[in-house]
C-alpha cells in the first residue's frame, strides 16, 4: 500500500484517486457528524452538495421520512431539523432513521472522492477502526482532507497523521509520501508531546476552525471532535449512501 494525502477538497482530481481507496476527513465537523449519526443508530447518511438538493431529494417518496441536516458557512439552514453539530446528533434519537446532509466543505469532499475505488469516512472519533480496516486492504490509499474554503485545516492534517502513523506501525511494508510521513510525525509530536501530555484537545481548539467554532458557540463540538476512538465503526460511501462497512 502507498499512502498519500490531498490537503484540500478543491485539489481532489480524478487521476489522483482512481483505483485507490479514498479516506475523506473533515474533523470539524462533517465527518465527525456523520460518524456520530451512524454511531447513534442512523441507518444511512446521504451527502448532497446543497440545501436545494437536500430538499428536492426529501420530496421523493423514498426519502420523505428522512431528516434534513447541515449548515451553510456554519449557520443553521431554515426548515432543516438538524445542523452540523455532532454533539446535537449525539443527543438526538436517530435509531433507524435516515439523514440527508449538506455542509460547506465535507459533503463536497465526499462528492469529489466518488471516482475512487472506494470512499471511507474518518475523523479522530473513529480513526483506530478505520486504520484497522485499512490495514487489511491492498489497494493504494489517498487521504482527502476537506480543508476550509480552499485552505488547509490543521485538524484534518492531525487526523490524517493518526491514520498514517497507525498504518505504518501495523505494517512496515506500507510506503508513504513525504507529506503523509510529515503528518504522522506531526500527530505524534502533538499526541505524545511535552511530558507525554495529550496535546490534541488544545491543538484542535487552537486551530483556525476550532477558534471560529468556539466564537460561534460550538466549543462543546470542538471538544467532542478532539476525542479519539469513541466509535468503532468504519463508514463506507457507496451508491450515494454512507453506511457502516
Amino acid at each position: 500500500m502507498f499512502i498519500d494525502i490531498i490537503l484540500v477538497q478543491e485539489q481532489i482530481a480524478s487521476d489522483d484517486i482512481k483505483e485507490r481507496i479514498a479516506v475523506v476527513i473533515d474533523t470539524l465537523r462533517a465527518t465527525s457528524t456523520i460518524i456520530t449519526a451512524l454511531g447513534m443508530g442512523c441507518r444511512e447518511v446521504i451527502p448532497v452538495s446543497s440545501p436545494a438538493e437536500a430538499i428536492n431529494l426529501k420530496k421523493k417518496a423514498l426519502y420523505s421520512s428522512y431528516l434534513l441536516g447541515g449548515e451553510i458557512e456554519g449557520n443553521y439552514i431554515e426548515s432543516f431539523q438538524l445542523g452540523n453539530s455532532p454533539v446535537e446528533y449525539a443527543n438526538t434519537t436517530l435509531r433507524g432513521k435516515g439523514l440527508i446532509l449538506t455542509t460547506t466543505n465535507g459533503t463536497h469532499a465526499l462528492q469529489k472522492a466518488k471516482k475512487s475505488d472506494m470512499v471511507i469516512v474518518c475523523a479522530l472519533l473513529n480513526a483506530k477502526a478505520v486504520s484497522d480496516w485499512l490495514s487489511r486492504q491492498e489497494k493504494d490509499l489517498v487521504i482527502c482532507c476537506a480543508g476550509t474554503r480552499g485552505n488547509y485545516s490543521l485538524e484534518d492534517f492531525l487526523t490524517a497523521g493518526r491514520l498514517v502513523n497507525n498504518l505504518i506501525e501495523k505494517n512496515s511494508s506500507f510506503r508513504a509520501s513525504d507529506l503523509a510521513l510529515t503528518s504522522a510525525c506531526f500527530y505524534k509530536s502533538v499526541r505524545f508531546g511535552k511530558d507525554g501530555k495529550n496535546g490534541l484537545p488544545d491543538m484542535v481548539k487552537g486551530s483556525v476552525n476550532g477558534e471560529r467554532l468556539c466564537r460561534s458557540g460550538f466549543e462543546e463540538d470542538v471538544k467532542y471532535c478532539a476525542q479519539e476512538d469513541i466509535y468503532t465503526i468504519t463508514p463506507i460511501y457507496i451508491n450515494g449512501s454512507i453506511k457502516p462497512v
